[in-house]
């Protein structure tokens, strides 16, 4: 009882302090854009709140209701006087981000975006990066200065570190749990410099350190138009872009096979695969590895951001026994009403008539929950395949690995004594709350808050830190050089390991 506590107040703390930080909004410039009434903002902050508290399935699983209730009531302090659309996305973004649920998102309005991207006035560090770890790197000069060598890692903007930066432009969004990978994941392109200018504002210099580079530079920040000139100027010619399929399936050698699941979509397997549906892939990869009697495995899932549920299930049903994978899957309500008082109510509901009435069953407490032999159920699989696998299985896992891809890496790690490789999953090891998202549009704003309804809650052993992704048995980041070359680090780790050339 008195770990929980502590828990509870070291996290009310933390979200004080974050809206705290938040407190010289009016600060920021953000170049002309127009200013909306206080008391509208306050109407759209209370429909906010009153979405993520009726509708958001797992808006407490990391973060206690009392903590996010404070954070609402002081950013609502916050908002004093008039201020302009990213002013006040700055104040709730790291509201909605205290669901600590990557599916949770929140979206500026595209006729903003548009206007952003022209108006000159409007600022960007002139750069295209990526993070490789935590070190963050140059891949493309947008900046007036073309002298300026691509692929440099920057330690330093403005006297703060990349990570320093990270741990404030990553508050405007939402990871799942305590992930921190995906934070550094997510900023790779022009997304650094679009979430530096949504929490800094306009910056019209940076001064810029570089590892190895004794000396700071200083580098004019530039409006968008003229970093995608200066960047298109300077594009290398290159070979012809190849199309890959979203499945591939590789005999390495005698002993060792491959296969890639980039994604776990039925519509964009269908239309970016040969094989048309996954079913068909792993019969078809199932039957040579068999044939074969292939001893090792490698599965490849560090591109796969997930898709269709049951998916995950079929990729898993090759390696591991049938079990309950869910130990629930839940609504927190059928249907929520939220209602500011001022403007017209809005009307959030989960599931169809037929699904509702067959599929689940009313709690006590108003929450719906999946029944364990309808529907999808709750099972991790519905028949057993040929061919299931009995070698080793080694799995290539990345911050890109995430949701459905998430949930087979969840399955196996608890499962089955597969070796994983590469770096931690971008979604959390106890489960997600995903499926049957709502959009919510503010009225006055029109900023877009994505609310998911069921939460998952997966049958796990207890292996991992609450909060946590899968963490690779051999952590592997890219270097520089396998990052431009577009090599795979973790597969070729993993063939080294196979092989036994690992130290």
């Amino acid at each position: 009882m008195q770990t929980t506590t502590l828990i509870t107040l070291r996290k009310t703390i933390l979200t004080i302090l974050l809206l705290l930080a938040y407190s010289n909004v009016n600060a920021q410039d953000y170049g002309n854009l127009p200013l909306l009434e206080k008391q509208k903002l306050k109407g759209d902050l209370e429909l906010l709140h009153q979405g993520l508290d009726k509708f958001h399935s797992g808006m407490y699983w990391y973060t206690p209701k009392d903590s996010v209730d404070i954070a609402f009531r002081n950013a609502n302090d916050l908002i004093k006087t008039n201020l302009n659309l990213l002013q006040f996305h700055k104040i709730i973004a790291p509201l909605v981000a205290l669901s600590r649920e990557d599916h949770t998102d929140i979206k500026i309005p595209k006729e903003l975006l548009k206007k952003i991207d022209t108006i000159q006035q409007i600022k960007f560090l002139p750069f295209t990066v990526v993070f490789l770890g935590d070190k963050l790197y140059i891949t493309r000069n947008g900046s007036d200065n073309s002298g300026l060598e691509e692929n440099l890692e920057i330690t330093k903007i403005n006297g703060e570190t990349p990570q320093q930066v990270v741990s404030k432009i990553g508050t405007l969004f939402a990871s799942d749990g305590y992930i921190k990978s995906v934070k550094y994941a997510d900023m790779e392109g022009f997304s650094f410099s679009r979430y530096y200018y949504y929490y800094y504002g306009t910056t019209n210099e940076f001064k810029l350190e570089f590892k190895d580079h004794s000396q700071s530079m200083a580098v004019q920040a530039l409006p968008i138009v003229t970093i995608q000139k200066n960047v298109d100027q300077r594009a290398k010619k290159s070979s012809a872009h190849v199309e890959s399929d979203y499945l591939q399936f590789k005999i390495i050698d005698s002993e060792t096979a491959y296969i890639d699941i980039q994604t776990f979509s039925n519509s964009e397997i269908k239309q970016g695969s040969q094989f048309k549906t996954l079913k068909k892939f792993l019969k078809y990869s199932f039957k040579i590895i068999n044939d074969k009697k292939i001893k090792n495995l490698i599965v490849d899932v560090s591109q796969n951001s997930g898709g269709n549920e049951g998916n995950e299930g079929l990729l898993y049903s090759y390696f591991g026994n049938n079990y309950q994978k869910y130990l629930k899957v839940r609504a927190k309500t059928q249907k929520a009403l939220l209602d500011n008082g001022i403007d017209k109510p809005i009307k959030l509901k989960a599931y169809g008539l037929l699904e509702r009435l067959i599929t689940t069953k009313r709690m006590k407490d108003g929450s719906l929950e999946r029944k364990a032999g309808m529907g999808l159920g709750l099972k991790a699989f519905k028949k057993e395949p040929e061919n299931k696998f009995n070698g080793k299985t080694y799995v290539l896992i990345s911050p890109v690995t995430y949701s459905g891809g998430s949930e087979f890496s969840n399955m196996m790690y608890s499962q089955t004594k597969a070796t994983f490789i590469g770096q931690e999953t971008a979604g959390g090891y106890l489960g997600n709350t995903s499926g049957y998202s709502r959009k919510l549009t503010l009225p006055h704003s029109k900023i877009e808050i994505y609310i998911p309804a069921l939460q998952f809650i997966m049958n796990v052993k207890p292996k991992l830190p609450i909060g946590s992704g899968v963490k690779p048995h051999y952590k592997v980041i890219p270097t520089l050089e396998q990052y431009l070359k577009n090599e795979n680090a973790s597969l070729i780790f993993a063939l080294k390991l196979i092989n036994d050339e690992v130290d």
